[in-house]
């Protein structure tokens, strides 16, 4: 072993307990990438594995061209079924349908059963269907209609009003799939006949015989297309049918796949990417302050002869070692955790699997990635170390002169400049009328505009954080925050990884909460009822009426009536223009549906305007204002309001002006619900009626906000990471003070400091760093949250800035905690250290 080579075990194990946070910043970023990196390769396989089983078993595939018709399919279908040499057929497409049971009422897709040798469904329990009246279903419609293997339900198509056709249910599938189709319920080929009436698509898959299949049971490219001008011929009379290989078809989707996993993994990638980039502020702190604590051992090898090269390369093996050990630490932790996630979520079937999916390239590639980066964050340290002149080995140490207090005005000055440039890019950009330009130049604004906040902020940091710690009293908090000022560099740093971290949790979480109240405000402006019962028959009883005013949720109800009529001008003209046909007879065009709006006070929950008794409301933009003629029984004359909710053939009136011309019926029933109360198990309480349908803007709020908060969940998630290594500097930061201050803290303990308040003051300079940038981070946050929200193209929509406090207050008290609970450990060991050895130490 060479000398450098001896000096540098010996510097990894002297001043190992300084690195360590260093290393774990670096472990957890590492981890993170690993992480993201086996996911979304294993998503990317998953859905190629989708592909290649669709398609499985197949050689041709026939397809509708855009004029083609169910019949010209059809004829296709049998005339492929009567050609030599074809073995089978399968039907690509999913059809919507509708599932009744005794609880709810839930929506199925539904594939006819495909035979051998294409690809079977995967069940988790059950067998497959055999006859017409048994199906298949997924586990979370089982889950939804409260059914499970042998029970039976009722199956009909989707978006129509045929009787309910029992069917009992043999089998289950997986809820989640990884290919192009939705999750499947399957049927036979009979029973799809006997639920749907037709068997025909827009899409088969043949398959013909074949000795020499691959893997995958797909004969060899040469035979594909062999049988595509095979079926071209006897095809030939019928229009717009088109016919492609299997290999083409697989291609296609691969690469549909392959774009979109790679976008994704493009956007998951940012995340790990923040949290290099705080990761690289710690690291490159820790550095600089370990190399200027070490300045007299490193002059005394120039002393001794070291030249300027070998020092710096001393302190770049040093550097590399500490990113070669930590990634590898990162890389093994990230690889058994996303094989973990990969397996749980069900991208991979098993354990086993999810681990054969693992890229040893991707591993070899984050490992190395992370070690060149650590070393290369190192080297500007290295090049300042090998400046140190012999002569400094015979100096004293001085801490605050090592901290080297350098004037940073040119940083200052950039950053303000980019900061003013960026906020004028933003400002223009929220004011284009393109949508895409719009939020694409609110985007890129606003990431130079953090840069240049962040620049002004680090120069500004130390001198703000002194402020802060103004506000708290005492001998402690004094002595404190003069120790947060004595390093500004490293002060800077910590307090800047905070703010990024800080900042961008709390832009997600503003950015969100605005998003949800603003989607809520348009749909409750638009559609300001919680639910609607409307009757399928056209007709809605007493008994239906009972039964929805008894059920639990419910808080108040109001009745809509309505009744046919004719809608005119006064001319006698249709109110309505005729769509799309002008020999459209006069008095089908004038024929509407009239709806007669009640009192709606006891069921709305945000402003609504009544119609007056002389109005009429129209979806006719050309006729506002208009009189017009309304008949039912008897006719009216009212002023025309224009309404964009109301579609052709659709008018309204006030239900008094209604009961005046005719003897209406109960058509709807407005429902509001108890606060609190679910949508989804009202709606399928109610639904248990079959002959109800039932909808609302309650059930699209439910859905907006599910949305917005689970993306948040995982945004916040995956930024919390960034958070977690800034907390890491934290720790850091204290650390190094607590070795760098040992005869001052021997000093403190000789003079009377007691261990407790030895702990206290580490504990407050903790508490002063984390209060400063977590503020900062809350305020820069809530700003970029907004112009998020501001730059999104909200159609019909009028953005409302909306501030979770509740939220904001808990990642700034999880800030603040794990402050404190990372000045543990420094504090523990600043306590433990004997006054007389301290003051001992050189």
């Amino acid at each position: 072993m060479s000398a450098t080579s001896t000096l540098l075990s010996a510097n990894l194990r002297t001043h190992g307990r300084r690195y360590v946070s260093t290393g774990l910043a670096v472990a957890i970023s590492t981890a993170f990438i690993a992480i993201t990196l086996i996911v979304m390769t294993t998503l990317a396989a998953s859905l190629s594995a989708g592909v290649y089983s669709r398609y499985r078993g197949g050689t041709i595939v026939v397809e509708r061209g855009k004029g083609g018709t169910e019949e010209s399919m059809s004829r296709a279908t049998e005339a492929l079924k009567a050609l030599p040499g074809v073995s089978g057929i399968k039907e690509m497409g999913q059809w919507p349908g509708e599932a009744q049971s005794d609880y709810s009422r839930g929506k199925l897709y539904v594939s006819i059963l495909p035979s051998d040798p294409f690809e079977q469904p995967r069940l988790t329990q059950g067998k497959l269907p055999e006859s017409e009246t048994e199906i298949v279903i997924p586990e979370s419609t089982a889950s939804t209609l409260k059914l499970s293997v042998g029970d039976t339900l009722g199956m009909r198509p989707g978006y129509s009003s045929k009787e309910y056709r029992s069917v009992s249910i043999v089998g289950l599938t997986p809820s989640r799939t990884s290919g192009a189709d939705l999750p499947a319920s399957y049927l036979t080929d009979k029973g799809f006949a006997a639920v749907y009436g037709t068997s025909t698509t827009g899409a088969i898959l043949v398959a013909t015989s074949s000795p020499d299949a691959d893997q995958n049971a797909n004969p060899p490219v040469a035979t594909q297309e062999t049988w595509v001008a095979s079926a071209n011929s006897a095809l030939a009379g019928i229009p717009d049918i088109t016919v492609s290989t299997v290999k083409d078809k697989i291609k296609e989707d691969l690469d549909q796949a392959q774009i979109g996993s790679a976008a994704t993994m493009a956007i998951m990638l940012v995340f790990p990417a923040i949290a290099a980039l705080v990761a690289s502020i710690v690291v490159s702190s820790t550095f600089r302050v370990v190399l200027a604590q070490r300045t007299r051992e490193l002059a005394l090898l120039r002393t001794l002869g070291a030249t300027r090269g070998q020092v710096r390369s001393l302190v770049v093996r040093e550097a590399f070692a500490i990113g070669a050990i930590s990634s590898a630490i990162g890389v093994a932790a990230g690889a058994l955790i996303g094989t973990l996630a990969a397996w749980g979520t069900g991208l991979a079937d098993s354990f086993p699997a999810a681990i054969g999916a693992l890229s040893p390239v991707q591993l070899i590639g984050t490992w190395l990635g992370a070690t060149l980066f650590t070393t290369l964050v190192g080297v500007f340290p290295a090049r300042a170390a090998s400046r140190v002149a012999p002569i400094a080995a015979l100096a004293p140490v001085n801490e605050v002169g090592a901290a080297a207090r350098k004037k940073h005005t040119v940083r200052f000055i950039i950053g303000l400049l980019m900061t003013v440039g960026s906020c004028a890019l933003v400002a223009l950009a929220l004011s284009a009328k393109d949508n895409s330009a719009k939020f694409l130049g609110a985007f890129g604004g606003s990431i130079l505009a953090l840069i240049g906040l962040i620049l002004v902020v680090s120069v500004l940091l130390p001198s703000i954080t002194r402020g802060f710690g103004l506000l708290f009293p005492g001998m402690l908090s004094a002595m404190a925050r003069e120790n947060t000022t004595r390093n500004p560099g490293r002060t800077s740093a910590t307090g800047t990884a905070i703010i990024i971290g800080v900042t961008l949790v709390v832009t997600i979480m503003v950015g969100a909460a605005s998003m949800r109240t603003t989607l809520v405000d348009a749909v409750n402006s638009a559609r300001p009822f919680d639910l609607i019962a409307v009757s399928r028959t056209g007709v809605l009883t007493d008994e239906q009426k009972s039964g929805i005013v008894s059920t639990e949720g419910v808080a108040a109800t109001v009745d809509q009536y309505g009744a046919p009529g004719e809608l005119t001008k006064t001319s006698g003209a249709p109110a309505y223009k005729p769509l799309g046909n002008s020999d459209l007879d006069a008095e089908v065009a004038a024929s509407v549906s009239v709806s007669g709006e009640p009192d709606y006070t006891s069921v709305v929950h945000s402003p609504v305007t009544q119609l007056g008794d002389d109005q009429v409301r129209v979806g006719e933009k050309s006729v506002e204002g208009q009189k017009l003629k309304l008949c039912v029984d008897s006719c009216v004359e009212l002023t025309a309001v224009y309404s964009n909710s109301l579609s052709f053939g659709q008018a309204a009136v006030s239900e008094a002006t209604l009961r005046r011309i005719s003897e209406p019926e109960r058509q709807a029933v407005i429902i509001k619900m108890v606060d609190g109360a679910d949508p989804e198990t009202v709606q399928s309480a109610l639904l248990k009626d079959a002959s109800l349908d039932v909808s609302g803007s309650a059930l699209e709020r439910k859905i907006y906000m599910t949305m917005i908060d689970r993306l948040m969940l995982v945004l916040v998630g995956l930024l919390g990471v960034s958070v977690l290594v800034s907390l890491v500097g934290v720790a850091n930061t204290l650390s190094l003070s607590v070795a760098e201050r040992t005869r001052e803290n021997g000093l403190l303990r000789a003079l009377g400091l007691t261990k407790r308040q030895m702990k206290g003051l580490m504990a407050v300079e903790a508490l002063i760093l984390s209060l400063t940038g977590a503020l900062i981070g809350l305020v820069l946050g809530a700003c970029f949250g907004w112009i998020g929200v501001l730059a999104l193209p909200l159609e019909d929509a009028t953005p409302v800035l909306s501030i979770p406090w509740g939220q904001l207050a808990i990642v700034f008290v999880i800030a603040v905690v794990c402050a404190l609970v990372a000045s543990w450990l420094p504090g523990r060991r600043a306590a433990r250290v004997s006054p007389s050895e301290a003051l001992a130490t050189e």
